[in-house]
């Protein structure tokens, strides 16, 4: 056999709004700075597309949104890291002043709130 493979696990995709990205956060750095930290630090490193992604949708009042996104992908060895990371995005929600960010786990498409009073990024 002329190759082997290592199992990565379960693939995690986000959308961060791109323009929001260089933001300062409450350390004074980039927003795009501390994911990159978080997720190099907590899994080891992740992919993000910097081509131009962007999506329309409607709100709950049913007004059409449109927006501008970097697409990040982040694989999970097993189901223990996925807590912290969706606990690390609801913090960048708010630090985005997002109402929401998408998520998929495993194809698995959801929309990921974050909790004021729980803010720890």
């Amino acid at each position: 056999m002329n190759y082997h493979e290592k199992p990565l696990g379960k693939n995690v995709r986000f959308l961060l709004p791109s323009l929001k990205l260089m933001q300062p956060s409450r350390s004074g750095e980039s927003i795009e700075r501390r994911v990159h930290q978080f997720l190099v630090e907590h899994f080891g490193g992740y992919t993000a597309t910097s081509a131009s992604l962007f999506g329309f949708w409607r709100d709950e009042q049913g007004q059409q949104l449109y927006g501008e996104h970097r697409e990040f992908v982040v694989a999970l060895p097993d189901d223990r890291g996925l807590p912290e990371l969706k606990e690390f995005l609801g913090g960048i929600v708010l630090l985005l002043d997002e109402q929401c960010l998408y998520v998929e786990v495993a194809g698995v498409a959801s929309l990921l709130y974050g909790h004021p009073e729980e803010i720890s990024v």
